[in-house]
């Protein structure tokens, strides 16, 4: 069945976005087929800082797929939650850490907040 969930993961009803919780793959609970995500990280096949949507997933391996079909495997914390929908089309806005150079999506607050974050999450608590 597709879309069906593996683990202690369900599926979601909506699509997801950025939460100071939960700003990659990774961190989300709650699922749903098709989730668009943003590539972060380098992949031989040079697909970073693309976009694609969620196909299957489990903790060590997230499988998207990209507009040209093209399927591929990543970390899901490699794979960024969108910060907003905008007449159903994701909007990614990103900053990237002055001290690990990751980069990072902002979450809808944040943007709201006029936030300028220099730091990822993980930097900001050490």
């Amino acid at each position: 069945m597709q879309g069906a969930e593996e683990g202690p993961f369900k599926q979601a009803s909506g699509f997801s976005v950025a939460t100071a919780e939960a700003r990659n793959l990774r961190d989300l609970r709650n699922r749903k087929y098709g989730q668009p995500v943003y590539v972060s990280s380098d992949h031989p096949l040079a697909r970073k800082g693309q976009t694609a949507t969620w196909e299957k997933f489990n903790v060590r391996l997230a499988v998207v797929k990209f507009k040209d079909g093209t399927v591929l495997g990543y970390d899901p914390a490699d794979l960024l939650l969108p910060t907003r929908f905008e007449d159903g089309q994701p909007v990614f806005e990103f900053r990237t850490c002055e001290w690990c150079r990751a980069t990072f999506p902002l979450t809808q607050q944040e943007v709201q907040q006029k936030k300028d974050l220099a730091r990822c999450p993980a930097c900001q608590e050490s």
